[in-house]
């Protein structure tokens, strides 16, 4: 094999795919979205949808599966996930046999499938140096598909909080009202985990949770690991969460948080840590007040600057190099959605603090920054079910 094949998965109703070959990963992936386990606990299932042709989003081959396993997977930018695992039949050339595979987004890759070391065979050599030694399928097998009619669907949005009626909240159920979502509070107090291999729940009183396309933690930092715990409940049932339990829990180590932001070439400030508790002071004195910046999604959506006790807008304010750090500050933490603090010292700016719990209603007021609006978006622009009408039809999509 070279490091790109054609191949065939016929148990899930793939004639033609393209995979590429990568011996330096253990497991391979499947592109899938919309990855819904169903089924009884003992014998548990998994639905999902599969665009096998990069160009072409309106085909659409939906399957399902046994579940043999849930395995956490390093992805290859370095964040882990837990993904469901299925077995099915392998088909390159005139050989066929099992395999294991992983479900997961694979919509930015180039190639819909990742085949790992742990499928190829032993009789199998791989030519790095080449592509296509097996012979070449077409995507013309997919012709008989119906092309989907690519209009919106409405999401069903979960809004993790304890105070489901305040003023933001509120708006935020407007905004994903207006763009025909459903946004239903999950009131923390309320709810408790089942932590199940096969069928992990979510409880609210003694009724369980249904599927959420995705979910939005708006808890207090008094919630601490069972907000997270919650989130990644909610992400296991197979939902998007913007900012993800993974990362909620990295942010109750403040240390840990200075190390990866160290890692990735962020100016935090200097610090002696030692065995004995001592109190905590700030090394580098900030040369003006801090700005809060607010990052949704991978854009800077308002700042804030604090003088004489108020809050005051700085969203009109260039801050090129403070944005572009806010920026990779969220991103390197996983974060779509959080609150930078970044101050001028003598060093240059520098991150003191991070929240992934910023107080949404203080920006939207304050700036006038439709936030809520752009939170409702960026759910949308990351849950990969929701397609909108004017970005599908401004393009011709090719024929097959």
């Amino acid at each position: 094999m070279g490091w790109v094949e054609w191949v065939s998965l016929p148990d899930l109703g793939l004639p033609a795919i393209k995979a590429k070959v990568d011996t330096g990963a253990k497991t391979s992936a499947l592109h899938a979205f919309e990855v819904e386990p169903f089924g009884p606990i003992e014998a548990p299932m998994v639905r999902f949808g599969i665009h096998p042709i990069p160009a072409r989003p309106d085909i659409v081959i939906y399957s399902s599966a046994p579940i043999i396993d849930r395995r956490e997977v390093t992805s290859s930018n370095g964040e882990r996930e837990l993904r469901c695992v299925i077995t099915t039949n392998l088909s390159i050339g005139d050989y066929t046999w099992p395999i294991e595979v992983t479900l997961a987004n694979r919509e930015t890759m180039t190639y819909r499938m990742l085949l790992g070391r742990q499928a190829i065979r032993g009789d199998v050599r791989v030519d790095p140096t080449a592509s296509y030694l097996q012979p070449k399928l077409s995507y013309r097998a997919y012709r008989h598909v119906p092309q989907l009619n690519l209009v919106h669907r409405p999401l069903r949005i979960a809004l993790l909080t304890r105070r489901p009626r305040s003023p933001f909240n509120r708006r935020l159920e407007a905004a994903a009202k207006a763009r025909g979502h459903v946004l239903e509070p999950l009131e923390l107090d309320r709810m408790s985990l089942v932590l199940d291999h096969a069928e992990p729940t979510l409880l609210v009183g003694n009724e369980p949770v249904a599927h959420y396309d995705a979910v939005i933690p708006r808890a207090t930092p008094e919630d601490g690991i069972f907000a997270s715990a919650a989130v990644r409940q909610l992400e296991l049932m197979g939902s998007f969460a913007i900012n993800s339990g993974d990362a909620l829990d990295r942010l109750h180590n403040p240390v840990a948080v200075r190390q990866r932001l160290i890692a990735k070439g962020i100016p935090v400030p200097a610090e002696t840590l030692t065995p004995e508790p001592r109190p905590s002071t700030r090394s580098a004195r900030t040369l003006s007040p801090p700005l809060r910046f607010l990052v949704i999604g991978t854009t800077v959506a308002a700042v804030l600057e604090r003088r004489l006790g108020r809050d005051h807008d700085a969203s009109a304010r260039k801050l090129e190099e403070e944005r572009a750090i806010a920026v990779a500050t969220a991103e390197a933490l996983g974060l779509r959605l959080a609150s930078v603090e970044i101050g001028e010292t003598s060093a240059g700016p520098t991150v003191f603090k991070v929240s992934a719990m910023p107080a949404l209603g203080t920006f939207e007021s304050v700036t006038g920054v439709r936030v809520a609006e752009a939170l409702i978006a960026d759910v949308e622009k990351e849950v990969r079910s929701w397609k909108r009408v004017a970005h599908m039809t401004s393009r011709v999509l090719p024929r097959l």
